[in-house]
């Protein structure tokens, strides 16, 4: 399911990218418009809002897909050769703001397994899923805010 789900990314991203070149925006992609969406709350967790918008990405595209695929997106700004040089901070933020198990892939996780025990209870774990989803990565973006708070390169 993960790699249909990666599959249907790239599809959009390519569909984006057309699109976006009839209007000058070749680069458009869904990770571009999360890291818009997201970067008012990369910024509020403490990244600089020169660096806010790719630390939205990440968090976007970790709620979105799995911190797998943005772990393994967020690996090239880790080292010294990156497009963009993020900050220490900032990468510890990032960091820590992707480690955790909050995303849309988990629901269809909880729905299969919670689901298979208790299947009359399906529509209530369906409804509660984008709540979980909601906390859980509120809850990652809280320890992300305190280790930035903390921390000082």
């Amino acid at each position: 399911m993960l790699i249909a789900f990666i599959g249907l990314i790239a599809l959009i991203n390519g569909v984006l990218g057309g699109i976006g070149g009839w209007f000058g925006m070749e680069n458009l992609t869904l990770e571009a418009i999360l890291g818009w969406i997201f970067a008012p709350l990369a910024f509020l967790i403490g990244v600089p809002w020169n660096e806010a918008t790719v630390a939205g990405e990440f968090i976007g595209l970790k709620t979105v897909a799995n911190e797998f695929v943005a772990y393994a997106q967020f690996a090239p700004y880790l080292g010294d050769g990156a497009e963009v040089v993020l900050s220490e901070k900032t990468k510890a933020i990032i960091s820590f703001a992707l480690c955790g198990f909050a995303n849309l892939s988990s629901i269809a996780i909880l729905l299969g397994g919670l689901g298979s025990i208790a299947p009359k209870r399906r529509p209530d774990i369906a409804r509660m899923g984008i709540k979980a989803v909601i906390a859980g990565t509120l809850s990652n973006l809280m320890a992300a805010t305190i280790a930035g708070f903390f921390l000082s390169f």
